[in-house]
């Protein structure tokens, strides 16, 4: 079931007409922690000195948002569909002064189990120098030199901006021979997603180890069709770094936003610096580093449905749900002689997702009526003339 979550990626778009300006903050420096849900980077953050703490995603390919409700409880500045934070507190770091847009709907993420009340977008944080740490879960801004350990093997590479919403844009080249500019996105779980007409540049149209979905496994706001596909890249270049064998996604993204996207799975195997003010990015590998070549996955996408039930929302063709039958809109009322209901979908996706769960019994509801699947992981690509 991995990566198949509505991934979030943003971008309603500017109903101002606008990008949104942030005012000039005070000097910022600390480690702020954030918690991993599926791919997703969650960080708490206290608003306007507020008793609680509110869920933001941290969302370098997106814009900065506020729940239009969270903000009308909180009596936040508002002016048209923006409104204002004087103080964000996350552990130890204040930033002040800052503009959200009011206008996406945070809601979706809840089928997932997963409850967000605010997104942290590039657009604020270009004032910084931001590390990404995924490995310790944290967030440093304005880093000590020492963090980024440029005394180890890394990968430096200038950035430009994405007009809409001010994320990185890298220069990348795809099988030696198509160049593109990704963004780099932590809202998104693969290692790359391309638009669809990627299909046709790269040839992988009428490859037949392509991976087509059924239903939705991922998708992205404002997008018509559900339509994605697994497939292999034969070479990834950024920079002198060379990885054969990349796992990639092809899928619609919103129209002023369809990039490439570079997201966790690619992400997560360095320590990131990005270097907003000077337009530069520190690609430093973990020692263990492990790009992604395949999925070993159960190729279900489950979700929160009507009526607090957990229900199908997606399946990878061919994969082993497929195959024994599940269909789109099927129920699962038990997984491993454990009833289900709706609010188990974070830890039932979670329970899945693990490499350790090799095989499990569901029970199936359709409208056949109610019968047990017993189900065992596979990878979805074919492993064959993988390049070395």
């Amino acid at each position: 079931m991995r990566k198949t979550t509505s991934c979030l990626f943003l971008v309603v778009l500017l109903l101002n007409g606008g990008i949104l300006a942030q005012e000039e903050d005070l000097a910022v420096k600390g480690i702020i922690p954030f918690e991993l849900k599926e791919h997703l980077i969650i960080i708490k953050g206290k608003i306007n000195g507020s008793q609680n703490h509110y869920n933001f995603l941290l969302d370098t390919g997106g814009l900065t948002f506020i729940d239009k409700e969270v903000a009308k409880e909180l009596g936040l500045k508002t002016r048209g569909n923006m409104a204002k934070m004087d103080t964000l507190k996350m552990r130890e770091v204040s930033i002040h002064n800052i503009f959200a847009f009011t206008t996406f709907n945070l809601e979706p993420h809840k089928k997932y189990g997963i409850l967000l009340h605010g997104i942290i977008g590039s657009n604020l944080l270009e004032r910084f120098e931001v590390t990404l740490d995924y490995r310790n879960q944290r967030m440093i801004i304005s880093p000590d030199k020492e963090v980024t350990r440029e005394n180890v093997k890394s990968y430096r590479c200038r950035f430009t901006n994405h007009r809409i919403n001010n994320a990185p844009m890298i220069e990348c080249t795809i099988n030696g021979n198509v160049s593109v500019k990704a963004m780099v996105d932590t809202g998104q779980p693969y290692s790359i997603v391309f638009p669809p007409e990627y299909l046709d540049k790269l040839n992988a149209g009428n490859n037949p180890s392509i991976v087509k979905s059924k239903g939705v496994m991922i998708k992205w706001p404002d997008t018509k069709t559900i339509d994605s596909y697994l497939g292999r890249l034969d070479q990834f270049e950024q920079g002198n770094l060379k990885i054969n064998n990349l796992m990639c996604c092809f899928a619609e993204l919103p129209p002023l936003l369809s990039v490439p996207l570079l997201g966790r799975d690619y992400l997560g195997q360095f320590l990131i610096t990005i270097d907003y003010p000077n337009d530069e990015i520190l690609f430093v590998p973990y020692e263990d580093a492990l790009f992604v070549e395949n999925m070993f996955s159960f190729g279900v996408n489950l979700s929160r449905g009507e009526s607090n039930t957990i229900v199908v929302e997606g399946l990878w063709t061919g994969g082993p749900a497929d195959r024994e039958g599940i269909e789109v809109g099927d129920e699962i009322v038990e997984c491993n002689s454990t009833s289900l209901i709706g609010d188990d979908i974070f830890e039932l996706r979670q329970f899945l997702e693990k490499e350790s769960v090799k095989d499990i019994k569901l029970v199936v509801k359709n409208k056949e009526g109610q019968h047990e699947i017993s189900l065992q992981k596979e990878l979805l690509l074919d492993t064959r003339n993988l390049r070395r």
